[in-house]
């Protein structure tokens, strides 16, 4: 009798090169999950072209201000933020947990969550892309920060030579945790919620809020009440989503807004006006000099317009939650603290809601 002849396994690369034949398009992040792997663990499939960078990473980003202009991106799920322009005074507070910068790259960084770094190198088209990638310690992308034809060269290579450490095995991922579960609202107070976001002084204090009461942040939306919070409508025959709505109104207008997106290590903020608007199959697009915003609207449930007060008067938001009631993108009238909102994005929300309240 004869012995079968198997095939031999197809290694993690070759499927991805398959996935990649099929959909020459497909992003990292995509294909991971296709794949049922994390996205690290499809980056460290390649056999070169990825080195790892010391565990330093608070130090690396407060040196990333004598590169100049850099690329960077934060995502989750359903929304891509991408900001060009140069680091000012990244600082790292709360013993090294947390990182700021403030100016044209505005970002708040939870180091704790950051466990591992590469430098990637890719091919793309005719160039040679270099980007420092950051990951969870379960594989997820936190956030990546890419040279640019403006970034100096010579500088960004005197960083690479300070930071990138000698090569190390792969690493050994932990399991990716399981979902903090939302809280019953039955067992809410309700009566003390609304008092409680009543009193509130500064936006800041909103998440010490949320915790006095025991309460996550998609259920107190949804308990606190028409006072402070109107539901919108996800999508209609004539628009496709408040998004759409907000960013065209914005346009029109030229209103100053505030994004913010982010993931369990990072919020990355764009303050500004929007020019070139796109909606493409799912996603609505921003295309602006210094600024990319893509959003999958279709995998954004919930739309509310949230009010909370504060010493400088009612700020204002506008948030997207995905169907596991994660926020996914914020909007805010553009302001500095101790400022109160502009009647410009308080009259372009009202005229949101009168089009879309659910």
């Amino acid at each position: 009798m004869e012995a079968l002849v198997t095939e031999p396994e197809m290694t993690l690369a070759q499927r991805w090169q398959g996935l990649l034949e099929e959909q020459p398009k497909l992003r990292i992040r995509n294909a991971a999950e296709a794949l049922g792997v994390s996205e690290l663990e499809l980056l460290l499939s390649r056999e070169d072209g990825v080195r790892p960078l010391k565990p330093a990473f608070g130090a690396l980003m407060s040196a990333m201000d004598n590169v100049g202009d850099v690329m960077i991106l934060t995502r989750n799920d359903q929304v891509v933020h991408e900001v060009t322009a140069t680091f000012r005074k990244f600082t790292v507070a709360g013993k090294g947990a947390m990182g700021l910068a403030v100016g044209d790259i505005d970002v708040r960084v939870f180091l704790n969550h950051w466990a591992h770094g590469y430098l990637v190198t890719e091919n793309a088209g005719k160039i040679i892309r270099e980007s420092l990638q950051f990951f969870s310690a379960y594989g997820l992308a936190l956030h990546k920060i890419y040279k640019t034809d403006a970034t100096d060269s010579a500088a960004w290579n005197v960083l690479l030579g300070n930071y990138l450490d000698n090569p190390l095995p792969a690493p050994q991922l932990t399991e990716v945790p399981a979902r903090e579960p939302r809280a019953d609202a039955g067992t809410i107070d309700v009566a003390a919620l609304r008092k409680h976001w009543s009193g509130l002084k500064d936006v800041h204090h909103f998440h010490a809020m949320l915790k006095r009461n025991k309460v996550d942040r998609l259920t107190a939306i949804e308990l606190v009440g028409t006072e402070w919070v109107t539901r919108l409508k996800a999508t209609t025959p004539e628009i496709r989503s408040p998004l759409d709505r907000i960013l065209e109104q914005a346009k029109s207008s030229n209103c100053s807004i505030m994004v913010f997106v982010g993931n369990p290590g990072i919020v990355q903020i764009y303050s500004g006006t929007v020019d070139n608007v796109k909606r493409m199959g799912p996603w609505i697009n921003v295309l602006d000099k210094g600024f990319n915003l893509h959003a999958n609207t279709d995998g954004i449930k919930d739309w509310f317009v949230v009010r909370r007060p504060s010493t400088d008067g009612t700020i204002t938001s506008l948030e997207g939650y995905n169907a596991d009631g994660e926020i996914v993108i914020t909007l805010f009238g553009n302001r500095k603290p101790g400022n109160p909102e502009s009647t410009h994005w308080q009259g372009e929300i009202e005229k949101l809601e009168r089009t879309l309240c659910a």
